[in-house]
């Protein structure tokens, strides 16, 4: 029997790459967005087809409707891909509510009750897999970005909860955590004032952090850094934060000028 796959984001870029691994995997997919016409494009790319569903996760009703539908038509789900990510970048007193809000559902409230109805109907029969993509912010947080690293970070410490409730059940739970990654969600945060780290060494692609993914399932393990090496310095931050306000002029100066070549590489200009 084949194997069924659900992607969340399941028209973005990065979604959009999972999608053709798993298709070359033999899985049948499920993306889930609120843009039908990106669902579409990824959909064109596989060797079979894929159900689109449109969802809107910024919504108690958008998420408790996806949910509800793992557990009744795809409760012989065999993977969940909780992809669907949003940022703003801001400092957080000059967000609108509103905004601050869509952090959380999107990045945390989302992936949080879609794993939890995928351990719903996995955990009865002894298998299946739910992979997260979190983000280095989850890992250190950053100035103009405070509600995507409260969503972020609050992602991390539900996985790990989760995975441990799971252990035994034959359940696996896994995050992927990627530093910049050249999506439409980067070139808006490097056109709007988002944080200059993004862009202190090599930008990823999408086809990076969904090998990366593929690496997480391969392996099992909890956390799947990319690149490991930007992992180091994030996890040492984190465990000193009070350090991070002294150091950080000297890496986003770094980071300014690796978003200045990014820029012009793609010929994209700052919004003021």
């Amino acid at each position: 029997m084949m194997k069924k796959a659900f992607i969340t984001g399941g028209g973005g870029a990065i979604a959009g790459e999972i999608a053709l691994r798993l298709d070359k995997r033999g899985y049948g997919l499920i993306l889930a967005d609120i843009d039908e016409a990106r669902m579409g494009a990824v959909a064109k790319r596989l060797s079979r087809p894929a159900l689109a569903l449109r969802a809107d996760l910024s919504t108690t009703e958008g998420i408790a409707a996806l949910a509800a539908a793992i557990e009744t038509e795809h409760s012989d789900l065999d993977l969940l891909v909780n992809n669907a990510g949003f940022i703003e970048p801001g400092d957080a007193d000059r967000l609108a509510p509103d905004v601050l809000d869509r952090h959380i559902f999107i990045n945390l409230i989302a992936p949080m009750q879609l794993t939890s109805a995928a351990a719903r109907v996995m955990r009865p029969r002894g298998s299946g897999d739910i992979v997260s993509i979190v983000s280095m912010g989850g890992i250190m947080a950053l100035k103009g970005s405070a509600a995507y690293a409260a969503s972020k970070f609050g992602l991390r410490g539900f996985l790990t909860s989760v995975r441990a409730e799971l252990a035994g059940d034959g359940v696996r739970v896994m995050g992927v955590f990627p530093s910049g990654v050249d999506t439409p969600m980067l070139r808006y945060e490097a056109t709007h004032g988002g944080s200059p780290l993004n862009f202190m060494g090599k930008v990823l692609t999408a086809a990076e952090v969904a090998d990366a993914c593929m690496a997480a399932l391969d392996s099992g393990r909890l956390e799947t850094y990319v690149p490991y090496s930007d992992s180091v310095m994030a996890r040492v931050m984190a465990a000193i934060p009070w350090a991070i306000e002294k150091v950080l002029p000297r890496f986003e100066a770094s980071g300014e000028k690796g978003r200045i070549k990014f820029l012009a590489e793609r010929n994209l200009t700052i919004e003021r």
